[in-house]
């Protein structure tokens, strides 16, 4: 299986990465530029001190006893395997997760491990492994309204997390630049994420291995997350 490093390319390469990601306008458009945007970004010498995840890390540790668990254990998610948890029940974690990646035609193993030996990398790499993972959870779906969504609902969980505050600003700018009828329902998608995120336990405690046969609506309760109820009707009823 052809996988896609994490390891920056040269600036050029970003470069066109970066404009090609520019015209899209949804973000699973091309998930190789998409990767190699993020990742030369943050693992270059500037993208560093913008995002300070060691920062973010301790916040994340002072504020989550559970996500401060998972970070001394250094835990990671398993490769994916769909069609194990498209066997599970329709209204489990794994089996909705696995639905929409294939309807979606997303390999979720699409990007290698990522190292993870400081805290600071250990979020940076859960973050990206599990980030469809909130999106299923707090219910924003996977389009350019629901990574605003998403980016609320991290910002309002962490309140440090520059990266995806820089990222967000990146998405606002276009949106001017190619769709300002759109930036009114983003903006409403980001503070909606905002307030949800406040509202929930911190989401990076959660283990997510160890609860795909979980109901979906069952695990929201109990990290007290309120769906946004973004997933397309039909798809949710399939």
């Amino acid at each position: 299986m052809t996988r896609y490093s994490y390891k920056p390319r040269n600036p050029f390469r970003a470069g066109l990465a970066l404009w090609r990601v520019a015209r899209e306008n949804e973000p699973d458009a091309n998930l190789e530029e998409v990767a190699i945007v993020q990742f030369a970004f943050n693992r270059s010498r500037w993208g560093k001190k913008i995002a300070r995840w060691d920062l973010l890390a301790q916040e994340v540790s002072d504020n989550s006893a559970e996500a401060k668990q998972l970070m001394q254990m250094r835990a990671r998610l398993p490769e994916v395997d769909l069609a194990a948890l498209a066997a599970l029940p329709v209204d489990s974690v794994g089996h909705t997760y696995a639905r929409f990646a294939t309807e979606r035609g997303i390999d979720p193993n699409l990007v290698e491990k990522m190292p993870s030996e400081t805290d600071a990398d250990w979020l940076m790499a859960y973050t990206y492994e599990t980030h469809d993972l909130w999106h299923l959870l707090t219910g924003f779906y996977y389009d350019l309204e629901g990574e605003f969504g998403v980016a609320g609902f991290y910002m309002g969980q962490m309140p440090k997390f520059s990266f995806i505050a820089f990222f967000t600003s990146i998405l606002a700018l276009k949106t001017v630049w190619s769709d300002r009828d759109a930036l009114a329902a983003y903006t409403r998608a980001f503070v909606e994420g905002y307030e949800m995120g406040q509202q929930a336990r911190c989401l990076v405690g959660v283990d997510w291995a160890s609860t795909y046969h979980r109901d979906l609506e069952e695990l929201r309760s109990e990290w007290g997350v309120r769906s946004a109820n973004k997933f397309p009707e039909l798809a949710l009823a399939a």
